[in-house]
C-alpha cells in the first residue's frame, strides 16, 4: 500500500497539524519498536505534501526529521518569522522576510554547505510544495518526482530542471501568504524556450489547494504525472491534517458597515476555508472515509458512499467559542488563533494534543 500525507496550511496554526502528528509518530513506533526504534514518519508515508506552513513541515518531514524535531524547530521559527515590521515599512506586507529566508537556508542545506535542492537525496520520500505563479496565473503543485515532465533530466542534456531549485525557495514561496509577507522571486529554467526566465509567487493558500490532499491524489495517480501509484482501498491511502478553524460568521447586516479593505480580508478568509471544506468533502466521495467531522447538516459526515479510490482519514478541529474565550484569557491574546498570534501557540499545542488523543486511531493509519 502507498501512503500519503497531506498538511494544510494555516500560519502559526501548523502547530496544531505538529500536535496531531506527534499522536501519529507515537503509534506508529510503538507498532514498529521492535525493528526500528528510531522510527519517523518519512519511514512509513510515501508521498507527503503541505502548503505554506504544511509545506515548512512537510519537507522537514520528508528530511527524516522526528516530529519532536519538527515541532523545536517549529517554535524557533515562529517568534523570528512573525516580527512585525515598523509601520511606516509594512505598506506592503506585515512581516518582511530576511530573517524567514535565513531560517530556510539554515534548515534545508547540505552538509557541504550549498542549498538543498528539490532534487536533493536528503529527501526521503516522494514530497510536494504547493505555491500560486503570479507570473502564469496558475497554480503550481510542485513535486521532487523525477520522471515529472519537469523534471527530466536526457542523459544528453545537462539544462536545469526544476529539481535543482532550491528547496529553501520553493518553501519560502509557498508561504508568501498575501499582505503577511513578500511574494518570492524565483529564477527557472523553461524548456519551451531554453532560457532562464524570472516568475514572482505566491502563497499556495490562493489557489483551490491549501488543502493539498485532491492535488496529491491526483499527481500520484494520474499517468501525466508519472508516479502511477494504484488507487484503490487496498492499495492507497490519504491522511490529512488541518490546522483548526475559526468559524468566519457575520451578524446580519454587519458586512455593510465594515471598510472595503476589512470587508475585502474576511471574504478571503472565508472563502480559504470554504475551498478547505470543499477539497475534503472532494476525497470523501472519492475515497472510503475512515474518520471525518460533519461536513454539513445534509451531507453529515460522508462516512459511506465514496467511490472507494483510497482509504481516506481527515484529522480538523473548528475551535469553540470556549477554546477562543479561554486562551484571549490565558495568554493575553487579542486574536486567538489568528494566522500569525504567537501567544496562542501553548494553547494550540495543548487543544492539538487533546483532540489527536481521542481522535487519532491505530486502525486509521494501515
Amino acid at each position: 500500500m502507498k501512503r500519503l500525507l497531506s498538511l494544510d496550511g494555516g500560519g502559526i496554526r501548523g502547530i496544531f497539524s505538529v500536535a496531531i502528528l506527534e499522536r501519529i509518530e507515537n503509534i506508529l513506533r510503538e507498532r514498529h519498536a521492535p525493528e526500528n526504534p528510531n522510527f519517523v514518519l518519512a519511514d512509513y508515508f510515501d508521498f507527503i505534501g503541505g502548503n505554506s506552513t504544511g509545506a515548512i513541515i512537510a519537507a522537514m518531514l520528508c528530511k527524516g526529521m522526528s516530529v519532536q524535531e519538527v515541532r523545536e524547530s517549529y517554535e524557533q521559527l515562529g517568534p523570528i518569522v512573525f516580527r512585525r515590521k515598523p509601520f511606516w515599512q509594512s505598506w506592503r506586507s506585515f512581516y518582511g522576510s530576511a530573517a524567514f529566508t535565513k531560517l530556510l537556508k539554515e534548515n534545508f542545506s547540505e552538509s557541504s554547505g550549498k542549498p538543498m535542492t528539490l532534487g536533493s537525496s536528503q529527501l526521503r520520500t516522494c514530497l510536494m510544495l504547493v505555491m500560486r505563479n503570479g507570473t502564469t496565473g496558475s497554480t503550481w503543485p510542485i513535486t521532487n518526482h523525477p520522471e515529472a515532465r519537469y523534471n527530466r533530466r536526457s542523459p544528453d542534456n545537462n539544462d536545469p530542471t526544476n529539481l535543482d531549485i532550491p528547496l529553501w525557495q520553493l518553501i519560502r514561496a509557498s508561504a508568501a501568504a498575501p499582505a503577511f509577507f513578500p511574494t518570492e522571486l524565483v529564477k527557472l529554467h523553461s524548456p519551451d524556450s531554453g532560457k532562464e526566465q524570472q516568475f514572482e509567487f505566491i502563497d499556495g493558500a490562493v489557489s483551490p489547494y491549501n488543502n493539498p490532499a485532491v492535488a496529491m491524489y491526483l499527481a500520484a495517480t494520474l499517468p501525466a504525472y508519472e508516479m502511477n501509484f494504484p488507487a484503490g482501498v487496498d492499495e492507497l491511502s490519504i491522511c490529512s491534517v488541518g490546522t483548526g478553524r475559526i468559524p468566519i460568521t457575520y451578524a446580519p447586516g454587519e458586512l455593510g458597515h465594515i471598510n472595503v479593505l476589512g470587508g475585502g480580508l474576511r471574504a478571503l478568509k472565508g472563502l480559504m476555508d470554504s475551498v478547505l471544506v470543499e477539497q475534503d468533502k472532494l476525497c470523501r466521495v472519492l475515497g472510503k472515509t475512515v474518520c471525518g467531522a460533519v461536513i454539513d447538516g445534509e451531507l453529515d459526515a460522508l462516512m459511506e458512499g465514496g467511490l472507494e479510490r483510497f482509504l481516506y482519514c481527515r484529522y480538523q478541529h473548528q475551535f469553540t467559542e470556549e477554546e477562543i474565550e479561554n486562551c484571549r484569557q490565558e495568554t493575553g491574546s487579542t486574536h486567538p488563533f489568528e494566522l500569525s498570534d504567537l501567544p496562542s501557540v501553548p494553547k494550540l499545542l495543548e487543544i492539538g494534543r487533546k483532540y489527536a488523543e481521542e481522535t487519532v486511531k491505530p486502525e486509521h493509519l494501515p
